[in-house]
């Protein structure tokens, strides 16, 4: 069982991806076209500002078999190093206070029922969250979140937890003709630990063990990333291998 995500930010945030391609939603496009063509599925976690912001963009990715969810509305506004390492230090989480997360995760949802969407999913922009934020989303009746990383099963706990076990891209591999001082330091992920080829490996062989051990893999690769990698050429390798196996959107997992 193969549960793929992929994250995508608003246009004009500072984002060291879109400084190359513009929008992500146009890359999230590419990304869910080569997905179609192997006959898999996906969840894609979205800001809620790129609803409204770019509405049209948007409509034209709900013309595939994708599930958006939840991914903060703007990555928390103008966020800096300073105001993270307050953030941690107050709340245990870059993400803030109580006041703030319900604020956010509110506005987020909003978005989406004016943009006709019920946001079922969630996964909070770098894994920012607490469990102050599952009680939050469990009270905004968000059912499922995708934020903890690490070799965990799914669990419940206030919502569905679907931890991503599978090594993510962006954290492991290098972005292509990316220069490290066009990085933005608030960015939580180590340019070129390993080769992406090397990281291919690695997402093969746990998918294989995964399989073997009918647990369910569930992956983030951004869509962004692909594109600045190598235009997808690399994504369309691991769809092909991902293809042998049945994809679910997350929202589809049950216990």
């Amino acid at each position: 069982m193969i549960y793929l995500t992929g994250d995508v930010h608003f246009s004009n945030l500072n984002n060291h991806e879109q400084k190359i391609i513009g929008s992500e939603i146009d890359s999230a496009e590419k990304y869910l076209n080569i997905l179609k063509k192997y006959k898999l599925v996906c969840t894609l976690f979205v800001n809620g500002i790129s609803l409204q912001k770019e509405p049209d963009k948007i409509k034209e990715l709900l013309k595939y078999n994708v599930e958006l969810g939840g991914h903060t509305y703007d990555n928390f506004g103008k966020m800096n190093l300073l105001k993270s390492y307050f953030y941690r230090k107050k709340w245990g989480s870059i993400y803030g206070s109580n006041h703030y997360q319900k604020k956010d995760i509110t506005k987020t949802k909003k978005a989406f029922e004016e943009f006709g969407l019920k946001m079922t999913s969630w996964r909070t922009h770098a894994f920012g969250s607490n469990d102050l934020t599952f009680n939050l989303l469990k009270e905004l009746d968000v059912k499922y979140v995708s934020d903890l990383v690490g070799d965990i099963k799914p669990f419940y706990k206030e919502v569905m937890h679907m931890p991503i076990n599978i090594p993510i891209d962006q954290n492991t591999i290098a972005y292509g003709m990316l220069k490290p001082e066009n990085r933005n330091p608030f960015v939580s992920c180590t340019k070129c630990r390993i080769k992406a080829e090397e990281w291919f490996d690695i997402l093969k062989k746990r998918v294989i063990e995964n399989e073997k051990n009918k647990i369910p893999s569930i992956i983030l690769i951004h869509p962004a990333t692909m594109m600045v990698l190598d235009n997808f050429e690399l994504f369309e390798e691991i769809c092909k291998f991902l293809s042998k196996y049945k994809s679910f959107k997350i929202s589809e997992f049950k216990l």
